[in-house]
């Protein structure tokens, strides 16, 4: 009886360090398709920060994928998470797009046990690519993001380096901490369907046969209304 009690607190407090011992970033994505959402939830020991943390994350986007500022915008009206976007070209093809950085700003930390947890959702679109002879699809890779914290960070090993970003309130610049993570995967993956190049012949033909019978109907259509 005493070695069962005995190997119950050595599990408890295997648990409890597990837990404890640094901060954690989980990720998905959710819905099909071109227009996707991305959840991300950061857990954050309370033992490592101050109660009144708030948090930061850099996102750096691929040519491929977008986020669309004024639909974040009509978010943020609706109770969405404020955020710092550049301009962005929801029209380009990824061929033609740049790399994109957006800053998201999660709601405040709520302590659930031992941790602080808060979590985000931003919709996500991909581009339309460019037809390949190659590749029916192609995946594009959505790297973790950089977290930041605005607060005292009472453990200094998850430290790292200190940058200037907006406050949340957007009006002035912070000074925020990077910290590290542990994450349950290292990237985003989207597989994305493209055209085919070999198919470009069969529909160049297509194309051009149905513009020339519609135009044929409607021509004939205008000169029988007329002889009337």
């Amino acid at each position: 009886m005493e070695v069962d009690l005995f190997m119950l607190v050595v599990l408890g407090t295997a648990i409890t360090a597990a837990v404890s011992s640094s901060p954690n970033l989980y990720r998905t994505v959710r819905k099909n398709g071109f227009h996707r959402e991305l959840f991300t939830k950061i857990f954050i020991p309370t033992s490592l920060i101050d109660a009144k943390c708030e948090c930061l994350i850099e996102e750096q986007f691929p040519p491929g994928l977008y986020i669309d500022p004024y639909e974040l915008k009509n978010y943020r009206e609706k109770g969405g998470p404020q955020f710092d976007s550049p301009a962005v070209d929801i029209e380009k093809p990824k061929e033609l797009s740049p790399n994109l950085v957006f800053i998201i700003y999660p709601q405040q930390f709520t302590a659930i046990g031992p941790e602080y947890v808060t979590n985000v959702t931003v919709p996500v679109h991909i581009r339309y690519h460019q037809p390949s002879s190659r590749y029916d699809t192609v995946q594009i890779q959505l790297k973790n993001p950089r977290l930041y914290l605005l607060c005292q960070v009472i453990d200094k090993s998850i430290q790292m380096n200190k940058k200037q970003f907006p406050c949340n309130s957007l009006d002035n610049n912070c000074l925020w901490t990077e910290i590290k993570y542990k994450t349950d995967v290292i990237n985003i993956e989207f597989d994305v369907p493209v055209g085919s190049l070999h198919h470009q012949g069969s529909v160049i033909s297509v194309t051009l046969a149905v513009t020339i019978a519609c135009c044929l109907y409607l021509s004939s259509k205008m000169l029988h209304t007329h002889v009337k």
